[in-house]
């Protein structure tokens, strides 16, 4: 069975607002980031791109590549739930191509 892993905006929200007593728009002056862009990654409305993974690992002193891994974990399990849905055909080779 497949767990069902965090948003990544559940953790961000987690390390920089409920663990440090901030408010949104201080974590997000902090991030460097407009509170909009904050206020949409903590409430699962939007994904941490790469450049956030960079500002999260300067502000929090995490590898940005663990950010990264959260949220391609994250897709992999919201893209896995809908398999049975996608119309693909299987590949195979053949030896008269």
């Amino acid at each position: 069975m497949i767990y069902q892993p965090l948003h990544p905006g559940e953790i961000v929200k987690e390390l920089c607002v409920e663990a440090t007593g901030l408010t949104v728009t201080k974590a997000a002056q902090k991030l460097g980031i407009d509170r909009t862009t904050f206020s949409r990654l903590i409430n699962h409305h939007a994904g941490i791109s790469p450049e956030m993974a960079v500002r999260l690992s300067i502000a929090l002193g995490t590898p940005a590549t663990m950010w990264m891994n959260l949220q391609r974990d994250y897709d992999l399990y919201k893209a896995e739930k809908i398999r049975k849905k996608l119309k693909v055909e299987r590949i195979r080779a053949t030896a008269n191509q």
